[in-house]
């Protein structure tokens, strides 16, 4: 399961080349016991930059996706740090520029969709 779901994260990822400006990708996986790390960096051409890290134990995930923009400014983390059991969805949650809210449990692919969005609308409005 576990190379699997790399493996279509680097699709999803190459996907995205033409909005790429520069990515690094680390993947560690032992298969016979079903355990793996994929992390990494991809800055796009708007400038900003998301920095990556996902570690799958079986069924169990954890999570670390940090966007910024070109400026190192906070867009969004979204992460399953064991802090802010106050929120209904702990312990999954977003760090936003001005706030931690509550989140469902999101894929690394899910977060690339998103922002391959923002990126596609910041493109947009440079031209």
């Amino acid at each position: 399961m576990t190379i699997r779901y790399f493996r279509r994260v680097e699709e999803r990822i190459n996907e995205s080349a033409w909005l790429i400006e520069q990515k690094n990708t680390v993947t560690e996986y032992d298969e016979d016991a079903d355990v793996g790390f994929i992390g990494g960096r991809i800055q796009f051409k708007d400038g900003s930059v998301f920095h990556f890290k996902e570690i799958l134990i079986g069924e169990k995930r954890h999570y670390r996706f940090h966007y910024m923009d070109g400026e190192n400014n906070l867009i969004s983390r979204w992460d399953t740090a064991p802090h802010h059991k106050e929120l209904k969805t702990f312990p999954y949650h977003v760090h936003l520029a001005d706030a931690v809210k509550e989140c469902e449990s999101v894929t690394l692919i899910g977060i690339l969709d998103k922002i391959e969005t923002i990126v596609i609308d910041r493109l947009e409005d440079l031209s």
